[in-house]
């Protein structure tokens, strides 16, 4: 074919230098974007964007080594160099702010995380010293350390990539590790979860980390300099931050301010047998841990057996579990309890994360739904209306507590038949 042919005689050097400018261009559009919506340099989204931005540089330095650039200004290189530093510290105060259990923006950045990069690229500043002529040849050209000014190039480039890496890595450790601690908080504070697992945000560490490696060792072995490794390390590189950036901008901050409570709701009078609506999992953590976390707190059994009374009025006879916003703060605010009190009194009292609870109401009152036969709502319908936000949560959790899909609970007790109830 012709077009495979032309491809083929496509000199490999523009298509190199074609890739590399798409990648600066693209970031720097991805960062702007990023910045632009983000209101204040508090959200979570500037942090993201100046990462974007600066990711983009590791495509400017090799537009710069490749058009000659970097032989005419060899000090160009200091800055390029050191940029990469700040990644790992810009991401994981992106991740700070998206899980700030207090949901407050304004909240001080930690500037012990730019002590790390600021030594590495006091250190890089040494460079500034290396006679021009030999830093210029020796960024741009395959050539053989053979001066002790060639061996000292090399030693600080080393040490700088060496740095840049392990600063990198040691912040998308923390980073996961925040992520997962967090993932306890949002199940005690929310009863719909989505887009605040923070999936994405956990599998865009690894890939990083992954691509992080793998340029490291192709840097190392050359490997970057073959056509086919330097074409799939770019396009990599390119999906790899605008995946980040799309999904950046759709993520909000999970902890934030809260809106009212709802109005109570009558919930739906139940069909069938009665059942027991707080014979729920038990705590994901054990008693031990559970009983150091509440050490300092001053309930009493009897406050807690005052308490669960007024969450099991609010949710089970008021049915504000069908709000599918509905929040730990919110039901906190319409019992007039606080929401330290409430949480303690789900964990230790009624024995369930507020996750797990709400859930589990939800899915008794979409039970009993099913089970009517003069209810031919959809499964789809009938989830939306106990409070799930979507069809594929509610036959999680349906399937969770019940030990079967929806579909088969409504069949095996003579639900209303309809193929496409789904």
């Amino acid at each position: 074919m012709d077009w495979v042919s032309g491809f083929r005689d496509y000199p490999l050097e523009q298509l190199k230098l074609a890739l590399l400018t798409a990648g600066f261009s693209q970031s720097l559009l991805v960062a702007v974007m990023l910045i632009a919506y983000a209101r204040s340099k508090a959200e979570p989204r500037f942090y993201l964007g100046v990462f974007v931005g600066l990711y983009g540089l590791t495509f400017l330095a090799e537009i710069t080594s490749m058009t000659g650039v970097l032989a005419a200004a060899p000090g160009l290189a200091v800055p390029l160099i050191a940029a990469p530093m700040l990644l790992g510290p810009l991401l994981y105060l992106y991740i700070t702010k998206v899980v700030n259990r207090e949901g407050v923006l304004s909240a001080p950045v930690n500037r012990q995380h730019f002590i790390a990069p600021a030594i590495g690229a006091a250190f890089t500043s040494g460079l500034f010293f290396v006679p021009p002529d030999a830093f210029g040849s020796f960024i741009t050209q395959d050539v053989e350390p053979t001066t002790p000014v060639d061996l000292l190039i090399v030693l600080m480039l080393a040490v700088v990539l060496l740095v840049t890496f392990i600063i990198t890595l040691i912040y998308i450790i923390k980073g996961y590790a925040l992520l997962n601690r967090s993932a306890a908080s949002i199940r005690d504070e929310f009863s719909n979860l989505d887009r605040k697992r923070l999936r994405w945000l956990k599998v865009s560490l690894i890939n990083i980390s992954l691509l992080w490696v793998v340029t490291m060792a192709a840097d190392w072995t050359d490997w970057s300099e073959a056509s086919a490794g330097f074409i799939a390390l770019s396009v990599w590189e390119l999906l790899s931050f605008y995946v980040m950036a799309i999904l950046g901008l759709r993520q909000g901050v999970i902890f934030g301010p809260q809106p009212s409570p709802p109005a109570p709701v009558a919930p739906v009078p139940p069909v069938g047998a009665p059942h027991e609506p707080d014979s729920g999992p038990a705590p994901s953590v054990g008693r031990h841990e559970v009983e150091q976390k509440y050490s300092k707190s001053g309930l009493t059994q009897r406050d807690m057996d005052r308490i669960a009374a007024k969450i099991r009025q609010a949710v089970h006879t008021d049915g504000i579990y069908r709000n599918s916003d509905l929040s730990l703060t919110q039901l906190s605010k319409c019992i007039g309890v606080q929401a330290p009190y409430v949480s303690q009194t789900l964990t230790q009292q009624i024995g369930s994360t507020f996750y797990d609870f709400i859930a589990q109401a939800r899915v008794r009152a979409a039970m009993d739904m099913l089970a009517d036969p003069g209810n031919s709502e959809s499964v789809l319908s009938i989830a939306l209306a106990v409070g799930f936000n979507t069809k594929s949560t509610f036959n999680s959790a349906f399937k969770r507590v019940s030990g079967t899909t929806p579909t088969e609970w409504r069949r095996s007790l003579g639900g209303h038949r309809n193929s496409a109830a789904g």
